[in-house]
């Protein structure tokens, strides 16, 4: 019988299985079939949809061609070349939904063919209307061939969708008795499988009663082995262990228990313990096992022995049949116990004979140790309790203070801080604190221990400094005042001066004018005549005309830098490099240049000046080239947090740019890199390449008045980049 049930459950978990396994395949095909079925009646679904935006194509070409020829504007004409494309794409996409349906596929090439048609129509009204005008345009519409294509085409799109409509409507039926028949099949399939599960379910409660009677058997035997693997661990444990009966003899005694002893187990079995050891009358221990039995509780205990001058720790567990002890020796452990409670001890007495408040709390930053604090604030235990020790901080502190206590507890950190502390005699005075937190092994706080240090004089000395401060700050307003009158008569001298610059310039220039309109009419003139010498002269004297004028040109611009700028604005440098590129267009081109930048952004600046830095610096890097390969500049900027330094107070911008310009020329020595910016300082000869030397001692004169720097790194035959640092515009 009990081999025909187990056959019986296995047989129908399996029929129920196999059930299951064939009602999910054949969902699953089902399912499969339904989505299909799905997907045809959505791609019905577009079809029908395509034709709709194919009618609205088609009148919004209609619309299109009409608006124009009634408004004129150009607008609708655009519109309804929008629109016939439209109708076009709508077209292609109607023919590749329909591409499995020959019918479909035959209806659509003769809508294309009514389109031409029907596109050539009103081509041909917009002809004659650009032509002829509005009524003979509005007379093609008119013509029976007109209504004929219109005809055609409402007749062709309805009978596709027609078509559509039947399909959709077969193909949703076809989708309708898929998912019945799903329903049938999954029903039937849990149906079955419901029914044998309970016929096994009832096998099952049958054979766990049987169970349950052989289990009652097996206990016994259970039990009996259960003895023999405790007399085993009791034998492999690290305590010591004893049973006593009631007679407080003892009944089992393991290995470890007898080398404590100093005896054998088999020699103390059935042996009184008070007889085998005497001198424990009286002990802790002794007392500790009476109180057991007669109260049948557990008792937990340690204990000095004399007798053998050793810790144990003892767990008593009593019972109707007597006592189980487990005991060990923990002197070790005590020793080091006693030995950390006397550094503790040495501990406090150091706290107490310390001229700072020192002080110990809890993980939670109630007070564990407040002797010293006690002393220094008069607050007496009760008032000291959890928070009370906030009391004694100063009202205005005391919200602060506490706040960063909750902050360096929960971030686990150090309490750091300075508050004012009413001490014993009433009077506040100002403490730097510091506690740090005890961490355990899983980084958690056991504790913190910190120290109130007192700080009054320096505080004191601090309030004298700031008032010194103040009447320095006196002091320097009065000499501002001074410099802002020099100021003033150092901006006048300029004016003089530029004035001045202005009439030099303008008066050594006319002379030079002069030179060189004469010199190059003698060459006009009378160049037959010359001889190669005179020639020559003459070449040298108009160059030498050219480079002096040129060099008071620059002598000018150079002066003018400080005097003559603009106010500082909001400046895109995107927009001044592009107009710096426009003005080297010749140079580019003539170079063949690459040049590259990344995106850059709006500064503080002069856009002029700004405009002569760049240009100055490209036209460098294009005039410094190598003859081997073309120029390559890249222009990038990096912003970077503004240092304020002296003179900078006027400044409220937080942020600076580090603009380069980098360029693989010539290069430069690194023992010339200061001292390019010198004016007049020329590195190469004017035969090998032109100018007057002033140019970058322009560049460092612009970047100077936006209170910025600049200066070079070069390598030679690779090239040399050029910093320089703007302010970042504040918006």
């Amino acid at each position: 019988m009990n081999k025909l049930s187990e056959k019986f459950v296995a047989g129908g978990f399996s029929v129920a299985l196999l059930l299951l396994c064939g009602v999910g395949i054949t969902s699953f095909t089902s399912f499969q079939r339904l989505t299909q079925e799905k997907q045809w009646v959505i791609h019905t679904h577009q079809v029908i949809e395509a034709l709709d935006y194919l009618h609205l194509g088609l009148s919004n070409v209609e619309n299109a061609r009409s608006n124009y020829i009634f408004t004129k504007k150009a607008i609708y004409k655009t519109v309804y070349e929008q629109e016939k494309q439209k109708v076009t794409q709508q077209i292609q996409l109607i023919r590749n939904l329909t591409r499995n349906n020959s019918q479909q596929q035959a209806q659509i090439q003769k809508i294309e063919t009514s389109l031409i048609y029907k596109f050539d129509l009103l081509q041909k009204s917009i002809d004659i209307f650009e032509k002829q005008g509005l009524s003979k345009a509005v007379e093609i519409d008119q013509t029976n061939m007109a209504f004929n294509i219109d005809a055609q085409l409402k007749n062709l799109t309805q009978a596709m969708e027609s078509e559509e409509k039947t399909l959709l409507q077969q193909r949703i039926a076809n989708t309708d008795d898929s998912f019945s028949q799903i329903i049938f099949v999954v029903a039937l399939g849990y149906g079955l499988s419901f029914f044998l599960i309970v016929v096994v379910y009832l096998l099952l409660q049958e054979q766990i009663r049987i169970n349950k009677v052989l289990s009652a058997e097996a206990i016994l035997l259970e039990q009996q082995a259960a003895k023999a693997k405790l007399v085993n661990i009791l034998e492999t444990v690290t305590d010591a262990f004893v049973a006593l009966d009631v007679n407080w003899c003892y009944t089992y005694v393991n290995q470890r228990a007898g080398q404590i002893f100093n005896r054998r187990p088999e020699d103390l079995i059935g042996k009184n313990i008070w007889e085998e050891f005497p001198e424990g009358v009286g002990q802790k221990f002794y007392y500790a096992y009476y109180q057991a039995v007669a109260e049948q509780k557990v008792i937990e205990m340690e204990e000095y022995y004399p007798p053998w001058k050793r810790w144990f720790e003892n767990r008593i567990y009593p019972s109707r049949e007597g006592l189980s002890i487990f005991f060990q020796d923990i002197t070790r452990r005590k020793l080091a116990e006693q030995a950390l409670e006397n550094s503790e001890k040495r501990y406090r007495s150091l706290v107490i004979a310390t001229s700072q408040a020192v002080w110990l709390a809890d993980a939670r930053g109630f007070p564990k140790e407040y002797s010293s604090w006690v002393t220094l604030t008069g607050q007496s235990q009760e008032e000291i309790e959890k928070w009370g020790w906030l009391n004694a901080i100063h009202p205005e502190d005391r919200d602060f203070s506490q706040f960063l206590w909750n902050q360096a507890k929960e971030w686990k950190s150090p309490y750091k801080l300075e508050h004012r502390v009413r001490v014993a005699d009433g009077s506040y005075r100002f403490f730097a604190v510091r506690g740090v937190p005890i961490l355990d092994g899983d980084n958690e706080i056991q504790e913190w221990i910190g120290t109130h240090t007192d700080i009054t004089e320096r505080k004191l000395a601090e309030d004298a400094l700031q008032q010194a401060k103040a009447e320095l700050e006196i002091k320097v307003q009065e000499r501002t005042a001074e410099l802002q009158k020099l100021n003033e008569e150092l901006r006048n001298s300029n004016q003089e001066l530029e004035q001045f610059a202005y009439v030099a310039s303008h008066d050594l220039q006319e002379p030079l004018r002069a030179v060189t309109g004469y010199s190059q009419l003698l060459v006009e003139e009378y160049q037959e005549r010359l001889d190669e010498s005179a020639q020559e002269y003459l070449d040298y004297i108009i160059d030498g005309a050219k480079r002096m004028q040129q060099l008071i040109q620059d002598l000018l611009a150079y002066s003018r830098v400080g005097t003559r700028g603009r106010a500082f604005t909001s400046t895109d440098c995107n927009a001044v490099l592009s107009e710096v590129l426009s003005n080297l267009q010749m140079a580019i081109a003539e170079s063949q240049a690459i040049i590259t930048h990344n995106p850059l952004p709006n500064v503080l600046a002069d856009k002029t000046q700004l405009i002569q830095l760049f240009q100055n610096l490209i036209g460098n890097a294009i005039k410094f080239r190598r003859k081997d390969v073309p120029p390559q500049i890249h222009i990038s900027a990096v912003r970077q947090e503004k240092s304020m330094g002296v003179g900078e107070e006027d400044f409220t911008q937080h942020y600076v740019w580090l603009f380069s310009v980098q360029d693989n020329g010539i290069g430069i020595k690194s023992q010339y890199l200061e001292r390019i910016f010198e004016i007049f300082r020329r590195l190469h000869t004017r035969r090998e390449f032109p100018g007057t030397g002033i140019g970058l001692a322009i560049c460092k004169k612009i970047v100077e008045r936006h209170n910025g720097r600049i200066w070079a790194e070069s390598q030679l035959r690779v090239g040399t980049t050029f910093y320089f640092t703007l302010y970042e515009s504040v918006t």
